[in-house]
């Protein structure tokens, strides 16, 4: 059972790794001559092969032969054609065999057959290779003057963007495609181009467009004190608003493809360090949740013992209404698809998730296989830390969400 099992690992990390992948393609065409003499005829028999073959024209008159001397010898007559036609189509084909041969009063019949081989190179990158969407995220606009636990916008924006690309990576529904490291790309191709052998220069012009761009912004942060608690004493906690803005814009078209506005109300425990990465998180996260369910809407897929399973991450205690797909709804004035009609299943909240599959329970209703979900309220991951006593406390509390575009 080891030596199954290591076996399997030894194939999955191969499909992993990156290689250069030689592939080679043959080609082959006949042609049929005639002349006075036998040479004539492979001449000009050769000559309609070739231009079977490669769509070139090649000269067939005297003058352009070279002088051979029958000497009953096939296969030196042969490599002798061979190093002819080579030469006049710059060696796009590899051999040639005289399939057959006759003569009559008139002369010499042949038919031959060449073939061409050539050998191509390509370099096959590290990772899987899958049918996911591209996406890389950028900043929308220059930052505002705001500030979150001491960071100025400029900083907030920059981590920020890790967030979000650490929760889209999260995903596995996206390729993640990077725009920040164009000078240390260019090093190294530069380094490639002047000492690398060749096969290395394939890693080159590899680059991958992107399909969607993701942009966001913060427009304010505002903190705002706790008041006073005059029965117990002491303050309630402070509060920190956040509005942020985004979109996702489709890269063939320019098209936007979503667009919204969120604003997350938040108690953080302190100005602690976890506390501003949560924040943070928080906010990356119900971003890209919203980008992934306007994008690849959550989809059954499979139902059993009352329990529904999705093939992505969906943030425990998130809850969703759950449809069927009616008939195309179609705008009279612009005649532009203006969705489908959507006949409500259930509904279910999610009770278990990884990086891969969530499960959720039914709560109303029943769901099918292909149902698509809709998610109405998105549960806060679980963002925590330990006070001086080592006792769990929790970082942050959002308060209210942003809307969630279909």
């Amino acid at each position: 059972m080891k030596k199954i099992l290591i076996v399997l690992l030894g194939l999955f990390l191969t499909s992993l790794s990156a290689e250069v992948v030689s592939k080679t393609y043959s080609k082959t065409a006949t042609g049929e001559g005639y002349g006075v003499t036998y040479e004539q005829a492979v001449d000009n028999a050769l000559a309609q092969a070739v231009l079977k073959l490669n769509g070139a024209y090649v000269k067939t008159s005297q003058s352009s032969q070279t002088t051979m001397i029958k000497d009953g010898n096939d296969a030196n007559l042969i490599s002798n054609f061979n190093q002819k036609i080579s030469k006049a189509t710059n060696g796009r084909f590899s051999t040639f065999d005289v399939i057959s041969s006759s003569q009559d009063a008139n002369g010499f019949r042949v038919v031959v057959e060449v073939k061409k081989t050539s050998t191509v190179k390509s370099y096959k990158a590290p990772g899987r290779q899958d049918n996911r969407r591209r996406i890389i995220v950028v900043p929308a606009l220059e930052p505002n003057v705001y500030s979150i636990m001491g960071r100025d916008g400029e900083q907030v924006l920059r981590d920020l963007r890790f967030k979000i690309e650490s929760s889209v990576y999260k995903t596995r529904k996206f390729n993640l495609l990077d725009r920040q490291a164009g000078a240390a790309r260019a090093d190294e191709a530069e380094l490639l181009r002047a000492t690398a052998p060749k096969d290395e220069l394939l890693k080159l012009g590899q680059t991958m467009g992107t399909d969607y761009i993701l942009m966001y912004s913060i427009s304010d942060a505002q903190k705002s004190e706790g008041k006073a608690i005059k029965i117990i004493g002491g303050k309630a906690k402070d509060e920190l608003y956040v509005f942020a803005n985004y979109q996702v814009i489709i890269m063939a078209t320019g098209e936007t493809r979503l667009a919204d506005s969120i604003s997350l109300k938040y108690r953080p425990k302190d100005d602690h360090a976890k506390s501003y990465n949560a924040i943070l998180e928080n906010l990356a996260d119900t971003i890209v949740a919203n980008v992934q369910s306007a994008i690849y809407p959550p989809i059954v897929e499979k139902v059993s013992n009352n329990q529904a399973v999705f093939a992505q991450s969906i943030s425990v205690g998130s809850k969703l209404d759950c449809f069927k797909k009616g008939a195309k709804i179609v705008d009279s004035y612009t005649k532009v698809t203006a969705g489908y009609e959507e006949i409500p299943t259930a509904k279910i909240e999610i009770t278990s998730s990884n990086l891969k599959i969530s499960y959720a329970t039914i709560t109303e209703g029943s769901l099918a296989k292909g149902d698509i979900c809709r998610i109405t309220n998105l549960a806060n991951k679980d963002n925590s830390n330990s006070d001086a006593n080592g006792k769990e406390v929790k970082d942050v509390v959002p308060v209210s969400g942003g809307g969630f575009i279909f």
